[in-house]
């Protein structure tokens, strides 16, 4: 078992990474608080993005299976030379730090902010009664609110709430501040808290989802955005020194200086509210600083590493994000940059370039070996296999393949394998032989290459690097709905009490401490 692992790593106050290798759907229906998940189908292509320095420390789970051995194997071959496999099982209940669950530690933390802030909070019966001149704020990116938002809301996503706190007082009315569920609503409401801001706010208490359990219906597409741009800089100054963040500024031709002196730390840049997960130039990962306080069991794997958080204008974004990493116990700063990254212009790996010991395929030569009755094996994530794939292939995903039922268990015959590109083809080939599979060849999955006739959509059920915990709350299961917010409110309870206290103290903290 692995009770009570990243609490003592955690405490132990040294930088540290607890790696989770089974796919996403095993790992959201149990895992232990604070592991980060990179599923072994992934694992080569996620790695080198999130722990960059091949001596840092790396816990990983081990769940006694060949897929736990073959992420260890892997990791070793990426040039990591400082893994430490750890033992571990699932235990028969939830709590004590085994929890179930996406973005557990940022949920968590979420709840434990609203048992202890005192905070207004509106049902929607109450708006619905004593409310209805209050404004509703949608405080998710502005993509995330088009999708759907409660009727009448407007888009004033967290990242920008700081930019846009005089627009917000000069409405004269309450703000009441709505996410899809509880987390991102609470955190926006602490953020007007933390910078002062007088005039009236409540949370809008379960957002969209207590919005249908209640009978009601969303509104999609709505566009109506509140949230301005600014370049005034001195409001945020004024709230990055209250809280005692640090932040400079680098022009562009210091830039490349300055991050490979800051290699090793943790390098985002949340300038661009639509941003994903993207490595953009000197390998800065550029996402919505909203989505990376959501998100941060996902998005930083190293603990006890320090932040960087690069932004223009006039920095809202960062100092939001910077608050709330600095709340959770990570040390974060602010940089100003002159100019916008450039996008990084890397290319998978071209054929030309390839020097491996498998045959490498057209696509003439792997639809001919189809129509001979070949098997074809397409091992990219599913969504991209749904989307589009090779008339004939079938769906596999390595993690399943090696601890599911038919576990290391070979075609009979040659196989070629698709890859995500040609390298991810080569380590999959690598993995599969070594359990006695035979391999035809690998091809790196190319759409401009087939004709399009040899091109199809397609479905897979309950796809292993898919979650499918509460996976209908968004889409009028109202079920799903009422376990997801029940699911929420709970998690303080059952994560590792050493980490719920330490969030206690910090959020004791008072400006300028």
């Amino acid at each position: 078992m692995s009770h009570g692992l990243f609490a003592s790593l955690y405490d132990a106050g040294q930088p540290f990474a607890l790696i989770d290798a089974r796919e996403r759907r095993d790992h959201v229906n149990g895992h232990w608080f604070g592991s980060t998940n990179i599923p072994l189908s992934v694992l080569s292509a996620q790695i080198s993005r999130m722990i960059p320095d091949g001596s840092f420390p790396i816990f990983l789970l081990d769940w006694n299976d060949a897929a736990s051995q073959a992420a260890v194997q892997l990791l070793r071959q990426l040039g990591y030379d400082n893994v430490t496999p750890c033992k571990t099982d699932r235990p028969d209940h939830f709590g004590d730090g085994f929890v179930q669950g996406e973005f557990v530690w940022s949920k968590a933390f979420g709840e434990v902010v609203a048992h202890t802030s005192g905070l207004p909070e509106l049902t929607p019966a109450d708006f619905l009664s004593e409310h209805q001149d209050a404004l509703l704020f949608d405080v998710r990116p502005t993509a995330e609110y088009a999708q759907f938002t409660i009727p009448g809301s407007q888009s004033l996503p967290n990242s920008l709430m700081l930019a846009n706190m005089s627009a917000l007082k000069n409405t004269g009315k309450m703000a009441l501040l709505h996410c899809a569920g509880r987390t991102r609503s609470i955190i926006g409401a602490c953020t007007l808290k933390a910078a002062g801001y007088s005039g009236p706010y409540a949370i809008f208490r379960g957002g969209t989802q207590a919005w249908q359990l209640d009978g009601h219906e969303r509104e999609h597409g709505a566009n109506r955005q509140f949230a301005s741009e600014t370049d005034m800089a001195g409001p945020i100054h004024d709230f990055l020194r209250k809280w005692n963040i640090a932040f400079d500024y680098v022009k562009g031709p210091e830039l490349e200086s300055f991050v490979a002196a800051h290699r090793k730390e943790h390098l985002f840049d949340v300038a661009d509210d639509a941003a994903t997960g993207q490595t953009m130039g000197h390998g800065i990962i550029q996402i919505s600083g909203t989505n990376l306080i959501q998100q941060t069991d996902r998005r930083m794997a190293r603990y006890h590493v320090p932040v960087i958080l690069f932004d223009q204008g006039s920095g809202s974004r960062a100092a939001f994000a910077a608050y709330w990493l600095r709340a959770m116990g990570i040390s974060a700063r602010v940089v100003y940059l002159s100019e916008p990254l450039a996008s990084d212009l890397h290319d998978n790996q071209r054929p030309d370039q390839y020097s491996g010991s498998y045959d490498l395929l057209s696509a003439d030569q792997l639809l001919r070996y189809r129509d001979v009755s070949g098997t074809l094996l397409d091992f990219r994530p599913s969504r991209d296999f749904c989307n589009a794939h090779v008339k004939g292939s079938q769906w596999r995903n390595i993690g399943a393949l090696l601890t599911g039922d038919q576990a290391c268990r070979p075609e009979r015959d040659p196989i070629v394998i698709i890859g995500r590109d040609i390298e991810h083809g080569r380590e999959t080939a690598n993995l599969l032989s070594q359990y006695g599979w035979q391999i035809k060849g690998i091809c790196g999955w190319d759409i401009r290459a087939f004709d399009p006739a040899q091109i199809g959509p397609g479905e897979i059920e309950s796809a292993v690097d898919e979650s499918a915990l509460f996976a209908g709350r968004h889409h009028g299961n109202m079920q799903d709905s009422r376990d997801y917010l029940a699911w929420e409110e709970d998690l303080p309870g059952q994560i590792d009490q050493e980490l719920h206290q330490l969030w206690l103290q910090l959020l004791t903290r008072t400006p300028d401490a």
